[in-house]
């Protein structure tokens, strides 16, 4: 059994008001290798999702004061706009409309100027800053995704486009070549069987430790109206494609060079089922619609029918997988962790808000099986503004939007909906995370060298 523990640690506001501030997800190293500048953004305002070609400030936080460097178009709010240190130098990218196509720019943070740009977006580089390895983020938003507004899917009307996917670029030569397609994606491991019964994409892009093998997620709907996730793998020269594992699949990050954690459910007989081409039967998914309400009638509102399957997994990437759940009892939900890049036997580690609105931050140690909180933090009670809700979601698929509603999407979509999205600074000893528990939209960093 493990052990859960709190820890009372110090939290720095390293951005204030009246402007909101953010870095985005939780994969990513916020500061450069000094530890002195930490990459964010600012807003003006983050009740609604983002206006296409709406501008958002670009720069650094520095001795807890903001310096704006720049401007970008390319932002969501659970991802940010991708900005990232490249290797040890104070330059950094961040990605942005170059042209008539989403791309990236290089700042300086030295001199604080824009240096160059480049054709293709970044969605993680390489550790030596050489190669950047990028997503369709106009694919990702049209199908309500993690994408950009502004731009539209140039593969619209395709399930399974052969001519976008996951693009690799040399930061040297601007040379931009596919490293792997969708349909290509979507053939490993189904052959002449592949599942169509909506649009594939790609999304959460994660280089391993040593930037030799890349993982992502690949989703796709299933015949009952569900969506399937396939964790998959490849190696930097688009060789070694796998599947490691499939199901419901949310969260993830590398534990080191040869494995990685998610959450969810992994190769479940259930989805074999919900994907079985009867179930695409419009009167088997109502069917199913009133069992499952009938179900949760039983177990309560708002809880999950298979909530107690959903748990930490260890996947290993190899040819044939193993997949070990862990820390079940101590962290029974879903969160955003991200591996110290100190101590691999480490990871920040954040919840969804509770039926109190309380999100909690967390360390959690793999060797001793133990959770440690450090702090809880509020959201805010208030709706989106859905005054502009024409141009919030032009582009994106109808779809989406009937079976999301445009209410939830406005919320999830802007920049109300908080997750602490916990990731580390350069030196390993602080869990950086943003928040909204003050009112505004800010950053914030827990010291947690005595944690551990």
């Amino acid at each position: 059994m493990g052990q859960i523990k709190s820890i009372a640690c110090q939290v720095e506001q390293l951005t204030k008001g009246p402007n909101h501030h953010l870095f985005g997800f939780h994969d990513l190293i916020i500061s450069n290798k000094a530890d002195t500048k930490y990459l964010c953004l600012e807003v003006d305002t983050i009740n609604r999702p983002p206006l296409p070609e709406e501008l958002f400030g670009v720069g650094y936080v520095e001795n807890k004061e903001y310096v704006k460097i720049g401007e970008t178009t390319a932002m969501n709010y659970p991802q940010g706009a991708r900005q990232q240190w490249v290797a040890d130098t104070d330059f950094f990218t961040v990605n942005n409309r170059v042209g008539d196509a989403w791309g990236t720019d290089l700042y300086d943070a030295s001199t604080n100027k824009l240096v160059d740009r480049f054709p293709a977006t970044t969605h993680m580089l390489s550790n030596d800053g050489r190669f950047a390895y990028g997503l369709d983020y106009a694919r990702l938003f049209r199908l309500g995704m993690y994408g950009y507004s502004g731009l539209p899917d140039s593969c619209s009307g395709e399930a399974l486009p052969e001519s976008t996917g996951i693009t690799v670029m040399d930061m040297a030569s601007k040379e931009v070549n596919l490293l792997v397609s969708v349909k290509a994606v979507a053939s490993c491991g189904y052959n002449d069987k592949i599942p169509v019964y909506g649009h594939h994409y790609l999304t959460h892009l994660c280089l391993s430790p040593d930037s030799n093998r890349i993982a992502f997620l690949h989703r796709f709907p299933m015949a009952d109206g569900g969506e399937m996730t396939r964790l998959m793998t490849i190696s930097k020269d688009g060789t070694g494609l796998r599947c490691i594992a499939k199901g419901f699949l949310s969260h993830f990050h590398w534990k080191d060079n040869q494995t990685l954690y998610i959450f969810g459910r992994a190769n479940s007989s259930v989805e074999g089922i919900r994907n079985l081409p009867i179930m695409n039967n419009p009167f088997i998914k109502s069917s199913m619609g009133l069992a499952k309400n009938i179900i949760r009638l039983f177990i309560g509102k708002g809880q999950s029918i298979v909530a107690n399957a959903n748990s930490f997994m260890i996947v290993t990437d190899t040819d044939a997988p193993t997949i070990q759940s862990f820390a079940k009892d101590i962290i029974p939900t879903d969160g955003h962790p991200m591996t110290c890049p100190i101590n691999n036997n480490i990871c920040s580690l954040d919840t969804y808000p509770n039926s109190e609105g309380i999100r909690d931050l967390m360390i959690y140690d793999f060797k001793q099986d133990v959770r440690i909180d450090i702090g809880h933090f509020g959201m805010l009670d208030e709706k989106p503004d859905m005054s502009l809700i024409d141009s919030y979601f032009k582009g994106v698929d109808a779809k989406i939007v009937e079976n999301i509603s445009k209410e939830s999407l406005s919320f999830t979509r802007s920049g109300l909906h908080c997750d602490l999205h916990p990731r580390w600074n350069s030196r390993g000893d602080k869990v950086v995370f943003d928040s909204i528990h003050e009112g505004t939209r800010q950053v914030y960093a827990a010291l947690v060298k005595d944690v551990f």
